[in-house]
Order: C-alpha cells, then structure tokens, then sequence
C-alpha cells in the first residue's frame, strides 16, 4: 500500500499513534478497539477489547486506502510550484477515515492546545474511562472511551484529566451523543456545508465548543468530507501569502464569516479534494516553513 507512516501518523490528523522505530517507520496505536502496528510495507494486530471481524478492511477503511490519490491530484491546478512540490516530497501521505466520535472529542481536546497536551488529554480520559486492550505489551493500552461513559462523567474526573475549560465542552457533545440529539451518522450523510452547520456550536445548539475548524477538522479526518479546508491563524497566514491573488479580500483576523471566505476561496481553486490540497499544503509547510526557495524545492 502506498502509505507513509510518518507523514500521515504525524500530520496532525490524529494523536493516538507512537513511533516504535524511525529507520523502519513503524508505529504503533489505537484504532477503536483494536492495537496495531503499521509500517510501510504491512499492519499488523497486536490486541483488542474484541476480535476485529476483518482486520484487512479495518485497516483499509482506516487509511484511506481505497482512494485513488492519483486520480485525485489529477484535478488539482497544473500552475501550482509549491503544491506539485507537496505531493511530491510526501508522497505516501494519506487522509485518515477516523471514527466520528474520537475524531470530534479529541479536537475538542486541542482547542488552544500544543500537540504533546493533546495526546495527554486523550490519553488520560482512554486511561480513565476506556477499555484496556490486552496484548503481550507490558505498556498497557486503552480503547476511546464512549460517549455513555464520558456523559456520565463527574466534572472533577474530567478535571483530573487535564481538560481544563474543555471538560464542559466535552461532557455536553457526549450527553448529546447518548440522548441521540446530536447523531453523528446523520451529520455523515449530510452535505459538506450542511454537515458543517450541524456540527459548529453557533449554527446547531447540539454541541459546546466547536468553531469552524474543530467541525472541517472531523468533516475531513472522519467523514471524508473532502471539500473541507481546515484553517488556523497560522496556516491562514501562508495561505494569505502563497494564494494572495485568489482571495478578494486579505482578512487580518480569522473570524467565522473570514474562515468562511478563504475556505470557499481554497475549494474555489482546488475542487472538491480541496482537503486534500490543504493536507499536503501543511505538512509542507509544517517541514519545510515557506520562503522562496522551500517555494520551488
């Protein structure tokens, strides 16, 4: 399979995954309730609170593997140097297909959050309210927990946890999920900017916390809703310099209604795989910082 661990595993789109061993690019992680190991050339299962009934399709719902990035990349703008260099220096990355669910607690997690305190965050509430996986690790791991288990979670316990504010954000989504008000598949089958609505605390009233790039994060990392272009203040400001000359407007801050215009801008310029652009596009930038030179290299 054409799957870059390192690139995809530690892209940002996920928080779950360990490296084992740099020289071969094998990592290990938890995907629902099953410990895998994954390298370049193979997947391997290690454990699980149950019996994967189809590892192999797991992993390929899991990775993505059945999208044709070729085909894809195909309809990106041929004019674009700094693009073409992304796809080409990290070929192998892969948009992730996570369960709705972890995806949208665990960017709840990072709000105003360093990458090393999200893993924590998720960590600590798999430790204290999942399922502990059996395998032959001494290191012990855990599944996510579920929403029943989190709803019925005591504020301190989340405390505990170390959410801060983020613990009532969390403990509502999940109190929404198990009354069934806020439906998650329903949200899936959705179209990208009504599922965005849905999802985004200010258009829906069913979930506390959630702006515009928490909602794109999960529409992308886990519906594969390609069309989302998941933005920050920081990668605003390389967007704002590489596609000056798509954007009507240069917006000084990242508010809604400007996270709104430069996302309709991106999915103006690269189609509907505009989240594709924008994973290559980060990581590229996240590496190699943007200048001149990284420009065309």
């Amino acid at each position: 399979m054409n799957l870059s661990p390192y690139s995809t595993l530690d892209s940002g789109q996920v928080f779950r995954w360990r490296n084992l061993d740099n020289s071969l690019d094998q990592w290990i992680g938890v995907v629902g309730g099953s410990l895998i190991k994954v390298s370049r050339q193979s997947a391997t299962l290690l454990g699980g609170v149950r019996p994967s009934t189809n590892f192999s399709e797991l992993v390929e719902h899991y990775f993505s593997i059945r999208d044709d990035l070729e085909q894809t990349f195909s309809t990106f703008p041929t004019d674009d140097p700094f693009l073409s260099s992304a796809l080409s220096k990290f070929s192998g990355l892969r948009l992730l297909t996570q369960d709705p669910w972890e995806c949208l607690i665990s960017f709840v997690c990072s709000i105003n959050c360093n990458i090393p305190s999200i893993k924590l965050k998720i960590e600590n509430l798999s430790k204290r309210f999942g399922s502990r996986i059996e395998s032959r690790f001494s290191e012990r791991y855990h599944s996510f927990p579920t929403a029943r288990a989190l709803s019925k979670a005591e504020k301190n316990d989340l405390l505990s946890c170390k959410l801060g504010f983020r613990w009532k954000y969390v403990k509502f989504i999940a109190e929404q999920v198990e009354k069934g008000t806020l439906d998650l598949d329903r949200i899936g089958a959705l179209p990208y900017k009504e599922a965005l609505n849905e999802l985004m605390s200010e258009t829906s009233g069913n979930t506390f916390g959630v702006g515009p790039k928490v909602a794109d994060c999960v529409l992308l990392y886990s519906f594969h809703k390609t069309e989302a272009f998941p933005l920050d203040v920081w990668i605003m400001k390389y967007v704002q310099r590489i596609y000056e000359m798509q954007l009507e407007t240069i917006p000084k801050s990242l508010t809604p209604k400007n996270y709104l215009l430069i996302g309709d801008a991106m999915r103006k310029k690269f189609g509907v795989h505009a989240g594709y652009a924008q994973l290559y596009l980060y990581e590229k930038i996240r590496r190699d910082g943007f200048t001149q030179k990284t420009l065309q290299a």
